[in-house]
């Protein structure tokens, strides 16, 4: 997917008491832009002092002029974005899922009152979940904090699943470091969930995501060690 928007350099300074809004230096003055996030990013990864890339947000009511977009770690970007995942994903559902499978694409529709994030509908019903993960280590621990939203998540997919839905749940790491992905066992509700969604041949996948030359796709498929 290609970046519209103008990218901005600057140094991260801190996140404010309101999780959507941080703290940037450019060109020596602090600037608050916007936290595309609704988790503290201060949970996944150290920001302060770092550089930083910013786009520029539209329309003349914003509170902010600019976005948070992506952190340099060890010479490469990790992105901050979690709404670039959902795009990463449609654009593969194009690309590889079977043609017949997917003769109506529908974003963020409700099945059964699930809010899957795309719904397929050919000769299969076919639901899509999404999963974004920030981080800079290579291998990284899925979920890193606990998510209620998560576990109800895959509970309404086991039900999809019993009633003869499709399920595919993708991992999409907005890092090209990281390597693996390891399901949390202490978490017992998520993993236990998603082992009965595997055993009614829930399909799984995870990709590393790159950005480079104002372009952000997925790099490579990666280990899930479930």
């Amino acid at each position: 997917m290609k970046i519209s928007s103008k990218i901005i350099e600057g140094k991260f300074l801190y996140e404010s008491k309101n999780r959507f809004i941080c703290k940037v230096l450019i060109n020596n003055e602090e600037i608050e832009c916007y936290v595309p996030s609704a988790s503290r990013l201060e949970n996944y990864l150290i920001l302060k002092n770092k550089k930083v890339l910013l786009t520029l947000n539209k329309g003349k009511k914003r509170r902010t002029k600019y976005s948070l977009f992506a952190v340099e770690y060890y010479g490469k970007y990790i992105m901050l974005n979690l709404n670039i995942v959902n795009n990463l994903v449609e654009e593969y559902i194009i690309e590889k899922i079977d043609e017949h499978s997917c003769e109506n694409l529908y974003k963020e529709k409700f099945v059964n009152g699930y809010k899957a994030d795309f719904l397929l509908e050919g000769k299969e019903k076919v639901v899509v979940e999404a999963k974004g993960i920030i981080s800079a280590r290579r291998d990284v621990v899925f979920p890193s904090v606990f998510s209620q939203r998560a576990i109800d998540q895959l509970r309404a997919l086991l039900e999809l699943l019993k009633s003869g839905y499709k399920v595919y749940y993708f991992y999409i790491s907005l890092s090209p470091i990281v390597k693996s992905i390891t399901i949390n066992s202490f978490d017992e509700k998520y993993s236990k969930l998603l082992k009965k969604c595997m055993k009614k041949e829930m399909k799984i996948k995870a990709f590393s995501s790159c950005y480079s030359n104002n372009e952000v796709k997925l790099y490579k498929e990666i280990e899930i060690n479930a």
